[in-house]
């Protein structure tokens, strides 16, 4: 099995912050879901530091409520002689967490539980750098 172990470790995530504000001005009615992603990678020597931030919906009466969710993964490249690009692969390994947070979260919260869809996250990304510039 040696020669299928991948060259990006996952060493464990750790969730940085949660901020929820429920709004009491909300009239129930079907909304579709609103999210925005924000990545911020940084490099110690082997170590390869991720964090990833999703906020959901905006401070208004349009939405249920506001959500902002905020984890750091910490992992490890090793043996990178091709020079293989695995922000990608590491981003898409921590888009689930947040979504289970975000699910969790939300049905504690006693509120309609919100599961964030699944998507290919860095494409997103990507087209999001494309529009900024």
């Amino acid at each position: 099995m040696d020669k299928y172990k991948s060259k990006l470790i996952f060493n464990k995530y750790i969730v940085k912050e949660i901020k929820f504000e429920y709004n009491e001005n909300f009239k129930e009615k079907p909304v579709e879901i609103v999210f925005d992603i924000n990545k911020d990678i940084n490099y110690i020597n082997k170590e390869m530091i991720i964090d990833l931030k999703v906020d959901i919906f905006e401070k208004n009466d349009k939405y249920p409520f506001y959500m902002s969710v905020s984890i750091r993964g910490f992992f490890t490249v090793e043996n990178n002689d091709e020079n293989i690009n695995f922000e990608p692969n590491a981003i898409a390994i921590l888009y689930p967490y947040i979504r289970s947070i975000v699910s969790t979260y939300t049905a504690e919260a006693n509120i309609m539980p919100l599961i964030l869809p699944v998507i290919n996250v860095n494409k997103l990304l990507i087209d999001k750098d494309k529009n900024e510039n």
